[in-house]
């Protein structure tokens, strides 16, 4: 059984750029099939349904979302499958400003932006996927990340087949806390295995419910209940609100340091506060697309500035 879709591309959400989505960041359960990403969904009333996302442009762009299930789904759990799919891509995402005023104000955004110009920010559905996602980024190239995030999914989530493929849900905390540190390590995270597992247990044994933070307006609090959870610490926390919330923050790590070293201040190590504070009076509600523009193909766009990046950007899925 199928059910489509149509949702309108607002004009505030314009310029948008789906083939960015196609090609960068593509993790699993997510999977590229031709010019659509796929995925399996869960709902609420057990059954599975399979959902591909497109795209047209003309006559007036819009996200084409096609619902395939087994067993009959009910509208009312179609309708909210595709109100979350139509957040994951930033459908009402106000980008305009920023793209057609702030990149094209700043040279570096506006060569960092003309690669990928009107790239949104995806967000993952759950929050405790985007927990285990960026604890498993941690000291990693992106190459592993793409592979762990897969293992996982291939052996601890659920699998169905539509159209003789296999695909995958992403595991659901009660099994990655029912599974052995052997078992989650054989998915090659290594000494992560214990953070994975040990969130997990937590949000099982305290019943905790990581979505409800996003009905959270302060992002302070979100952050220090995010910190709760083992092995998340303010990068970590920082990271998630980004793709967990789609919410302004900047995190520090190598790759971001070294951005902000080289384009904005000579090339000086600063310390974390003075960039924090640069960052803060510069882009403020826009800074987490800042930081999807400056840590994006950055060794790629950096030559058109004549600035060779020494960090090689792993964002292309593809």
């Amino acid at each position: 059984m199928y059910k489509a879709y149509k949702v309108p591309i607002p004009e505030k959400s314009r310029p948008y750029n789906f083939d960015f989505f196609l090609t960068h960041y593509v993790f699993a359960p997510w999977v590229v099939e031709g010019k659509t990403l796929v995925r399996l969904f869960k709902v609420d009333s057990g059954k599975f349904v399979l959902a591909k996302v497109g795209f047209e442009e003309e006559p007036k762009p819009i996200l084409m979302i096609n619902l395939q299930f087994n067993t009959k789904v009910s509208k009312a759990e179609q309708e909210s499958l595709v109100n979350l799919i139509s957040w994951i891509y930033a459908v009402n995402e106000d980008v305009k400003y920023f793209y057609e005023v702030i990149c094209k104000k700043d040279r570096i955004l506006r060569a960092a932006s003309e690669e990928i110009y009107g790239g949104h920010l995806r967000t993952d559905p759950y929050v405790f996927e985007s927990v285990l996602g960026v604890i498993v980024a941690q000291n990693v190239f992106f190459k592993r990340i793409y592979e762990m995030t897969r293992l996982l999914c291939e052996n601890f989530g659920e699998k169905q087949s539509f159209d003789n493929r296999i695909y995958y849900t992403y595991p659901t905390p009660k099994r990655l806390a029912n599974a052995t540190l052997p078992e989650i390590r054989a998915c090659k995270v290594g000494y992560r295995d214990k953070y994975i597992k040990g969130v997990a247990e937590k949000i099982v044994k305290e019943k905790i419910n990581l979505d409800d933070l996003r009905k959270v307006d302060d992002i302070e609090k979100i952050k220090e209940k995010l910190m709760e959870l083992p092995g998340v610490g303010p990068y970590t926390a920082d990271l998630t609100v980004a793709i967990g919330f789609r919410l302004p923050t900047f995190h520090l790590d190598l790759f971001s340091r070294e951005a902000m070293y080289q384009f904005y201040f000579n090339g000086n190590k600063v310390p974390d506060k003075e960039i924090i504070r640069f960052v803060d009076n510069k882009w403020g509600k826009w800074k987490h697309y800042t930081m999807l523009l400056l840590t994006t193909n950055t060794d790629t766009w950096a030559k058109k500035l004549g600035k060779p990046f020494r960090l090689k950007s792993g964002a292309k899925s593809v």
